[in-house]
């Protein structure tokens, strides 16, 4: 009964505010001297989407910019806590169209607030803001992720702190890890992290029925019929973790490894990326059994 009375509550509040009226006067007949009240459906858009006002005649904007997302943090000098807002377009019909800049406000008294141009194939509004520090311990970076519709899939993005901002690292577009691997006789496989070199032996044994099912090897010598190489599609995304306690972050992240299918799990590989000398560099390549999975620590450990 409670729910229901709490829903009616609530129907009744958005008929009123369709009928222009102010949140605050729903019951209360409107003053004839108060300004007309703004769009109710609007007013009500923006308290459940948490969005800012953004006002873009400042920077040369026209048209219904909204901020998607917002985040505090220590961006200008000695740590100095500054604001990052994540700004979109709205159409007409209430569609964010995309994500567009990000504004900066660094939280220097000299510096003024700027904004950072996205890549123009910026999609996705699930998004997520971090600062942290990715390539010096007195600068700091935008760490932005942005869930896409298309197959659910993540993007990061990292992006320099300062106008003109550059994107350092884009999960679509940065070199990964390179990991080679085969399948030898004897129900064994063998898998190579080509920029650390490390390698990792595997035993299959405990996986003969499957194979000799499937005609992999010859049930009687245990040799293999045709070469069978050891594949992977994409890392799970890569998410900060300060490995070594210094205050900068690097990125870690995991790829599954497999055999002759999706199914057929053989090996993970957690993979560090640092940021050095101007680009991110291979730092460290765990090779792991997928039987020893929960090795892995969280939160990497795929679920």
């Amino acid at each position: 009964m409670k729910v229901f009375l709490a829903f009616g509550v609530v129907l009744s509040l958005l008929s009123a505010f369709a009928a222009g009226a102010e949140p605050g006067l729903v019951l209360s007949p409107e003053s004839e001297e108060s300004p007309p009240p703004e769009n109710a459906l609007d007013v009500l858009m923006k308290t459940l989407m948490n969005e800012d006002v953004f006002d873009g005649k400042p920077y040369g904007l026209e048209g219904n910019y909204v901020v998607v997302r917002k985040e505090k943090g220590p961006l200008g000098p000695g740590g100095v806590t500054g604001r990052v807002r994540l700004i979109a377009l709205r159409r007409e019909d209430g569609i964010y169209d995309r994500a567009l800049f990000l504004e900066i406000t660094s939280g220097a008294p000299e510096t003024s607030p700027f904004l950072i141009t996205l890549p123009s194939d910026v999609q996705g509004f699930d998004s997520k803001i971090e600062i942290k520090r990715f390539t010096a311990p007195d600068r700091a970076e935008v760490l932005l992720s942005l869930q896409s519709g298309r197959r659910s899939q993540e993007r990061f993005l990292i992006i320099e702190a300062k106008e003109g901002g550059r994107v350092l690292y884009d999960s679509q577009l940065t070199k990964l890890p390179t990991i080679k691997g085969k399948f030898f006789n004897n129900y064994r496989a063998e898998v190579i992290a080509q920029e650390t070199g490390e390698r990792l032996q595997i035993d299959l044994s405990g996986r003969k029925e499957l194979y000799n099912r499937r005609l992999v090897y010859n049930e009687a010598s245990g040799t293999l019929r045709s070469p069978v190489t050891v594949w992977g599609d994409r890392y799970d995304a890569f998410r900060p973790a300060d490995v070594d306690g210094d205050g900068v972050y690097e990125l870690k992240g995991v790829l599954e490894l497999y055999g002759v299918g999706r199914a057929d799990c053989v090996a993970y590989v957690e993979a560090t990326l640092k940021y050095s000398s101007g680009q991110w560099t291979v730092a460290d390549c765990w090779l792991v059994p997928a039987e020893d999975l929960a090795r892995l620590p969280e939160p990497i450990r795929l679920q």
